[in-house]
Parts: C-alpha cells; sequence; structure tokens
C-alpha cells in the first residue's frame, strides 16, 4: 500500500512519518510539500482561488504517483478537501478530521491551539460543523499563538513547546475540558501539554488509523 500526504510545511513531515512507522510500517509514504500555500495563505489571512487551484494540481500529482489514498496534512487545506473529491479516484481525507470528530463526540467544552493564525477560525468552524451534523452542542475556545510555529521553523522546539503550554494552559482556566492541538507540528507538545492533567488530541496517529483503516490495512 501506498499512501500520499500533501503538506504545507516541512515541519509537519517528520510527526506524521513516525506515525506510519510505528503504526503500519508496511505503508510506502510519499510526501508531497508546497511550503507556499501556508505562507500565501498567512499573507492574505484565509484562503483565495489561487490556493484551491494550486491544491487541486497538488491532489493530481499524489494521484499519479500511483498512491491508493491521500492525506491532506495541512490545517490550511482541510476545509476544501471535499472541493477536490469528484475530480480524483482514490480516497482522500484532511487529517485532522479523525481528531476533531473525537472531540466532539466525547466533550462539551473544547479548548483549539492554533500556530498558523488562518488555521484558527477554519478549525473553529469545523468543529461548529460537525457538531451540527451530530446534533450536538459545543463551545470551542481557541487560542492562537503563531510565535510557537516560528520558534519550531527556528529550530526551537522547547520554546514552541512551552509556548504551547502557556495557552493551554489558559484554555484550561477558562473551563475548557480538552486541549486540541491543530496542527501535526504541534503533536510535539503533546506531552508538555499532558502536564495540565486534561486530555490532550494530536492528528498523526489518529490519522494513520482512519486511511489504513479506510485502505484495509492493519495497524499494530
Amino acid at each position: 500500500m501506498k499512501i500520499g500526504i500533501i503538506h504545507a510545511t516541512c515541519n509537519a513531515v517528520p510527526p506524521l512519518n513516525a506515525a506510519f512507522n510505528e503504526l503500519a510500517p508496511n505503508v510506502t509514504v510519499l510526501n508531497f510539500v508546497n511550503e507556499n500555500f501556508q505562507y500565501y495563505a498567512n499573507q492574505i489571512d484565509g484562503i483565495d482561488d489561487k490556493i484551491h487551484r494550486d491544491f487541486a494540481n497538488i491532489t493530481f500529482t499524489a494521484q499519479d504517483a500511483g498512491v491508493d489514498a491521500i492525506i491532506v496534512a495541512c490545517t490550511v487545506l482541510t476545509p476544501i478537501v471535499d472541493v477536490v473529491k469528484p475530480f480524483i479516484t482514490v480516497p482522500i481525507m484532511a487529517v485532522d478530521q479523525p481528531m476533531l470528530e473525537n472531540a466532539i463526540n466525547n466533550y462539551e467544552k473544547i479548548g483549539v491551539l492554533v500556530t498558523n493564525a488562518p488555521t484558527g477560525p477554519l478549525t473553529k468552524a469545523q468543529l461548529e460543523n460537525i457538531a451540527t451534523d451530530v446534533g450536538k452542542e459545543v463551545e470551542v475556545d481557541t487560542e492562537i499563538i503563531p510565535q510557537a510555529m516560528t520558534e519550531l521553523k527556528a529550530g526551537d522546539e522547547a520554546k514552541h513547546n512551552h509556548l504551547n503550554f502557556l495557552a493551554a494552559s489558559e484554555l484550561k482556566a477558562r473551563g475548557c475540558e480538552v486541549l486540541v492541538l491543530s496542527q501535526i507540528t504541534q503533536s510535539v507538545a503533546e506531552k508538555e501539554t499532558e502536564k495540565l492533567g486534561i486530555p490532550v488530541l494530536t492528528s498523526p496517529k489518529e490519522a494513520v488509523k482512519a486511511v489504513t483503516k479506510l485502505i484495509g490495512e492493519t495497524v499494530r
């Protein structure tokens, strides 16, 4: 089996690949990286027709590589995954969908940590849409910490993790029952934020479990 992963930052490659190595080592992973997705989305503070076109093009490239399924590992892009589904023949899923469904199904007040500013309102909207679909009322509280992403890109993982911890502390103080680390790159802060004593959800492992189930591959 071969899985294609679409990334908007090189920092997201190691966490998801590590999850595959741990849970599904027999799966071949191909990474397709375009860092301009994140850079451009930050410049325009959202997504536009150019991002839609570029996203469609990279999914076609992944499909042409012969993958059995595609994971979209950029939270800026995940809200538009459904746009390309009619045009490709392999399953495609947003990396954060299983994590967000977990949050909605099990909690009422959800704290979302975001290190890429445009992701904040997009993740909040996704959670609220899932809640509407299942007929559940939830409250979503968000902390946006772009400085953490800056520190991670500069190689300071410890500072990145500490900034996530501080923001998570604010969310806990405001009554959140669970913490959602909305981006793959934030998974390195999981252990740090778990020190607060409330559940912490990250996307890589949940996504690997979901996509391997989708294609009939066994996970460890």
